[in-house]
């Protein structure tokens, strides 16, 4: 895994909007983070709650959080390769497709890398990929002029009847009609193929030479798409009526692909301008903020450890015992979730609520090894549809964070000998009875040299 960047995405201009009728929708620009000349794609929303990209200008993938943080991934990605599509897979993983040579790539929440070449046509150029309603990952053929199917097992299937010649595919997604829908950007179409290949195609309502490039399904029921030589943003009802939308987008901005996000707002990327655009549809869907490891230290009282929502740099949890328990708050007061543990051997128990707050408790907790929570079906009073995840190590004094336990560690407990648990000491607390005591050095003592895997 390589993260070159991880940084606070800005708007580059004051919110503008979207307009058609009565409905208004404000658009942000980020830029911050993303490499010059990456020209991102296709975009995606990902297991871990944030929205993922690929940039095939500099053969990486990028990640978005829905507050603007990004990071781009490389290692594991040939060079030269042009990551273009992206979707969240059947397996927790995100599937990318590959260009050049044709190849479908995988890439986990943490960032790493595998390339698959198998069973796939030489120089079809895969372009879009999705999750299809069959639980199979459907992709397009730009060269081929062809649709590929290919399960979980690796079996790929390429539909091309019904398909006009040169239509140029661009990127497909799951319909709200339980179909696939793709674009032509080469047709100036949009096409919808059913799971067993039956092809339609439609343009009426289409500007000549949008070329219609990325595609998503919308939280209100329609298909929304990009123009990229339009510069428009189009949304296409599921009947085939089509509306375009262009205020609000920079000039020669180049929108390509499309995705409704975790926060219940469009993502898209601009390819030419190298940024991630955001569409507030208004729709309150619970965003992840923050989280942390909670424990009870004897009468010193209750401690949180912050828990950071990057993967890739997680907090180490120094405090003993076999049970933890993990509190993820979000931007408003949530009344039901689905809590899950993707990675380590912790168990979680139902969720409470209080307030913003999500509380879930972890048994058969182990030393040594990382668990990441993993939280869906969060919703508030009004909307649902939310999603995050945190990432925790658990290490037994390891109280200075170094992912090993270290003569330093001991040193930092020493030093607090005979003080009650604080808001500055806990984490030297390391039984958590509710002060730093000679058996806190002893059981650091004991774990000399234990160490975390890198994350």
């Amino acid at each position: 895994m390589n993260p070159c960047r991880i940084v606070l995405g800005c708007m580059l201009a004051a919110p503008c909007f979207l307009s058609s009728g009565a409905h208004a929708q404000v658009t942000t620009e980020y830029s911050v983070g993303i490499t010059n000349g990456a020209q991102p794609q296709s975009i995606t929303a990902g297991p871990d709650g944030n929205l993922w990209f690929t940039e095939p200008g500099v053969s990486q993938i990028g990640r978005i959080t829905p507050l603007g943080v990004v990071t781009e991934f490389s290692a594991g990605i040939t060079v030269n390769s042009k990551p273009t599509g992206i979707t969240d897979g059947p397996d927790g993983n995100l599937w990318f497709t590959e260009k050049s040579p044709a190849r479908i790539g995988r890439i986990t929440p943490q960032g790493v890398v595998t390339e698959f070449i198998a069973g796939i046509t030489a120089a079809s150029q895969p372009a879009g990929i999705t999750l299809g309603p069959d639980g199979n990952l459907w992709f397009t053929e730009t060269l081929g002029n062809r649709i590929g199917r290919i399960t979980p097992s690796g079996v790929v299937t390429e539909f091309s009847a019904g398909i006009t010649a040169d239509a140029g595919l661009g990127n497909i997604t799951s319909g709200p009609d339980g179909n696939l829908w793709f674009t032509e950007f080469g047709g100036n179409r949009i096409g919808r193929i059913t799971p067993t290949g039956v092809v339609t195609e439609f343009s009426t309502g289409i500007t000549a030479f949008a070329q219609p490039a990325g595609i998503t399904k919308g939280a209100d029921g329609n298909l929304w798409f990009t123009e990229f030589a339009g510069n428009r943003i189009g949304r296409i009802t599921p009947s085939g009526v089509v509306t375009e939308f262009s205020a609000g987008i920079s000039a020669s901005a180049n929108p390509y692909g499309i995705a409704a996000g975790p926060d219940g707002n469009l993502w898209f990327t601009e390819q030419m301008l190298a940024r991630i655009g955001r569409i507030n549809t208004g729709i309150l869907t619970p965003l992840l903020l923050s989280a942390a490891s909670r424990k009870v230290q004897g009468a010193a009282g209750t401690f949180d450890l912050p828990l950071p929502l990057t993967a890739t740099n997680p907090t180490t949890e120094p405090r003993q015992g076999s049970t933890a328990t993990i509190v993820m708050s979000f931007d408003t007061a949530i009344v039901s979730a689905d809590a899950t543990v993707t990675e380590g051997s912790a168990i979680p128990g139902l969720p409470t609520f209080s307030g913003n707050d999500v509380i879930v408790p972890l048994t058969g907790v182990t030393d040594q090894h990382y668990v990441t929570l993993s939280l869906t079906n969060v919703a508030s009073a009004v909307a649902g549809g939310g999603s995050g995840s945190v990432r925790i190590g658990f290490l037994v004094g390891d109280v200075n964070q170094s992912r090993v336990v270290s003569v330093a560690d001991l040193g930092i407990v020493n030093s607090q000998l005979s003080q009650l648990a604080s808001a500055v000491n806990f984490t030297m607390d390391v039984n958590a009875s509710g002060a730093v005591t000679l058996a806190d050095k002893g059981i650091t003592n004991a774990n000399l040299t234990r160490a975390l895997p890198a994350p």
